[in-house]
């Protein structure tokens, strides 16, 4: 059986097309928040998940491409989705937090092993 891989590259941002950073990319950070209750499907999503900015992209002042208010409205500081789609479930934030703690660490040691 031969695996299907998205022709797109997985670092580049679906909306914008440009570059995300593994501490800033709204994919892995899903993948990290499923990953306790479905280790196969964060993998999956890890694998072929197509990157996406979690925060917003700015040259200047200009907004380049839109963060993924779905995921971001759980870090603080950042603004509930109004989305009706996309409902904030207070009893979720916990586990997205430390999601994203783990998202940050993770970037910090492939920087590392770049450096070193």
């Amino acid at each position: 059986m031969e695996l299907l891989v998205s022709p797109k590259d997985p670092t580049k941002c679906d909306k914008c097309g440009g570059q995300v950073a593994l501490e800033n990319d709204a994919t892995q950070l899903r993948a990290e928040y499923i990953e306790s209750e479905s280790p196969v499907g964060a993998a999956l999503l890890g694998l072929f998940g197509v990157a996406r900015h979690l925060f917003p992209v700015l040259e200047g002042e200009q907004v380049v491409c839109e963060e993924s208010p779905s995921v971001a409205q759980y870090l603080e500081g950042q603004p509930r989705d109004i989305r009706p789609q996309y409902p904030y479930l207070p009893e979720d934030e916990q586990r997205w937090r430390e999601a994203y703690e783990r998202l940050q660490w993770m970037a910090l040691e492939e920087l590392n092993e770049s450096d070193g």
